[in-house]
């Protein structure tokens, strides 16, 4: 019975350890160039970004790995949440402005 117990309790910690792996290990950004394969991103999955400061706006860029943008978005003071293009590693994310965004 003790073996039992001891199992149950060690495949409940893994189960939970390995399904609340977030899938950015920091989701707020600030002003700054950030590349992605830094951050635990996946190709396969959609995210979207909002602003979450109160009172700055921010203008976000998503550039390639050749520096073309591909998606620009202005983000005003406590925005609605947009959805991003598919997201790969070697992309980049330039965010200007005062304003603090969240990717989820």
């Amino acid at each position: 019975m003790k073996k039992l117990t001891t199992l149950l309790i060690i495949m409940t910690l893994l189960f939970n350890i390995f399904l609340l792996t977030p899938v950015f290990a920091v989701t707020n950004f600030k002003e700054g160039v950030y590349q992605l394969s830094s951050f635990n991103i996946t190709s396969d999955n959609l995210y979207s970004i909002e602003n979450i400061s109160s009172s700055d706006a921010v203008y976000v860029l998503i550039l390639d790995e050749n520096q073309r943008t591909l998606q620009a978005l202005r983000l005003s003071a406590n925005s609605q949440k947009y959805n991003l293009i598919p997201l790969k590693p070697s992309y980049r994310i330039l965010i200007v402005g005062n304003g603090e965004v969240v990717i989820v």
